[in-house]
């Protein structure tokens, strides 16, 4: 991924899981909400209504989180596969230009 102001600069390890620790709370907050709603449904009776509402936004904002945990962890392994092919890129360049002196 490229730097939103920097096309030529990436952007580091860092930035990126911080944007998605900052998902995953924004995911804790929906969880939050869903057991409150879910437990207003419950007291006001709608018992089956509850458990299935419930379970259904876990399922999902499970779900959410996973696929971004994985692309975060995808992300972050194609980061260090770039970083060593620059360096085993400015390596063979460095070989070459002492090959020719």
């Amino acid at each position: 991924m490229r730097d939103i102001f920097d096309q030529d600069k990436s952007l580091s390890l860092g930035v990126i899981r911080q944007a998605a620790g900052v998902f995953n709370l924004l995911l804790a907050a929906a969880a939050l909400l869903a057991i409150l709603r879910g437990l207003g449904r419950l007291f006001t009776g709608h018992f089956l209504g509850a458990v299935v509402e419930t379970l259904g936004a876990f399922v999902v904002l499970g779900f959410l989180f996973l696929v971004v945990r994985l692309l975060t962890e995808l992300l972050a392994a194609h980061h260090r596969l770039n970083d060593r092919l620059t360096v085993l890129g400015d390596d063979l360049r460095s070989q070459r230009g002492a090959a020719k002196d």
